[in-house]
Parts: structure tokens; C-alpha cells; sequence
């Protein structure tokens, strides 16, 4: 009884691991048509990661890491002039603090989650696809191609995601259930719209030492860049 919808119900809000790189729970599980990743996050700073760059899960059913047959999904993924930025914030006072981010010890009212869910709903259109055949690497999330990616908030502001995937799109099958290699990737960004000045009036992109930083602009839609963080691990179908 799996359902995609960004809840933990079917898992009782357990997960197989934690990762301490990507700083992520996460289950991976199958049946005999899909394979299923739940992730979650607790860290206002990884959800942020996360919304920035998106979780691609890679699937090489080689058993390799730098095999050529993968298969990678990545979500969400928006527009760039219509990006989702997440209010962690439980105070409408205009002095932020950051003791305002306790996230996991302060309930939101359901009013403010359902208008967080819906704006990330109505951002969050589309999935990145490479290596399926006949599939273009952009689709909707209303695709009816067996790929299945949706991610939602609770009232703590707790970030889960939920992913089906056929086992024909992956190339796999639990009737010759080898094991294969996946890898969860919180994905690089390039910084956008961020100028630092130095003291010398120069202007760049890339970040100045301390004591040549005179100033920061900041530009509509601006986006802070990240590196990419990542885990590798093996599965092997489950048999039903």
C-alpha cells in the first residue's frame, strides 16, 4: 500500500539509515513493479540544499560505480525564475533570529503548511530523467511514464520525499534480481545573482577573503551556490 505523497505513513516514520554526508534518512524498498526512495530531512540548512540543487538518485545496474548503463532522477527541479525558497522562520516579527529556526520543536499551524505545500506544489513541476529510453530528460510530475516524484512538508517543517520508479524504466527486474549500485546526490549549484566588491572596487561572482570584502549585493532570484554531497551503496531486489 505505498503511496507517493510525501508522507511516511507506510513507513511509520522509520528509515533504513541515516547518512552523515548528505546529512539525510532515506529507504530504499521494492516490489514486483517499482523501486521506492523515501528521504527525509530535519536540517533547515540540508532542506535548503536540497530545494537549491535537488536529490538525484543513480541507479547502475552494473553493480558499478562509473557504469554506463545508469539511470538518474533528480527532483525537484524549477524554474529558474520561479524558485521555491523555503520560511523556516516561526515568528512574523520583522528582527530574524536564529533561534527563530526551530524547526523540529515548534508546530506550525496547518493553515501555514498547506500554503507551504501548495506554493512548493505549484513551483515543483517538473522531474529530471537521463538514461531511460524514449523519455525526455525534463518531464512533469503529472507524467504517466512510471516515474512518480513528490516531496511535502509537515507542520515542524520536517522535508520528505517520496520516488517510484518502474523496474522496467530501470532495466531491472526481481525475477533476475542482481545486485546493483545507487547513489543519492544532493546536487551542485552554481551561485547566481550574488557580486561580492573588494576593497579595491573590483567586482566578482567568487567569493573574497575577509579582509578584502567591502560588500555584498544580492539580485532578484539570487541563488547561493553549493557542492554537491553524495553517498554510494548496493541493493538488491527483494523477491515478492
Amino acid at each position: 500500500n505505498i503511496k507517493i505523497d510525501g508522507k511516511t505513513t507506510e513507513w511509520d516514520n522509520k528509515f533504513q539509515a541515516y547518512n552523515h554526508a548528505t546529512e539525510v534518512y532515506y529507504t530504499l524498498a521494492n516490489n514486483d513493479k517499482n523501486l521506492y526512495l523515501t528521504v527525509q530531512a530535519t536540517d533547515p540548512q540540508i532542506v535548503r540544499r536540497i530545494i537549491n540543487g535537488g536529490i538525484t538518485l543513480t541507479i547502475n545496474k552494473s553493480g558499478q560505480k562509473k557504469g554506463k548503463d545508469g539511470v538518474s532522477i533528480t527532483y525537484p527541479i524549477f524554474d529558474k525564475k520561479n524558485r521555491f525558497t523555503p520560511n523556516f522562520r516561526t515568528s512574523d516579527e520583522p528582527v530574524y533570529r536564529k533561534s527563530d529556526e526551530l524547526s523540529n520543536s515548534i508546530t506550525r499551524p496547518d493553515s501555514v503548511i498547506n500554503v507551504t505545500n501548495k506554493s512548493f506544489g505549484d513551483k515543483a513541476k517538473l522531474i529530471g530523467v537521463t538514461g531511460i529510453k524514449n523519455l525526455d530528460s525534463l518531464i512533469s510530475v503529472y507524467n504517466t511514464d512510471g516515474v512518480k516524484a513528490v516531496a511535502l512538508f509537515d507542520n515542524k517543517m520536517i522535508y520528505t520525499y517520496e520516488l517510484a520508479v518502474t523496474l522496467n524504466n530501470l532495466g531491472i527486474s526481481v525475477n533476475d534480481p542482481a545486485k546493483f549500485a545507487y547513489q543519492l546526490r544532493i546536487n551542485e549549484v552554481t551561485s547566481q545573482g550574488i557580486t561580492f566588491t573588494t576593497t579595491d572596487g573590483s567586482s566578482n561572482t567568487a567569493p573574497a577573503a575577509a579582509s578584502m570584502l567591502r560588500g555584498i549585493s544580492v539580485g532578484p532570484n539570487a541563488v547561493a551556490g553549493q557542492d554537491a554531497t553524495d553517498f554510494w551503496g548496493e541493493y538488491t531486489l527483494a523477491k515478492q
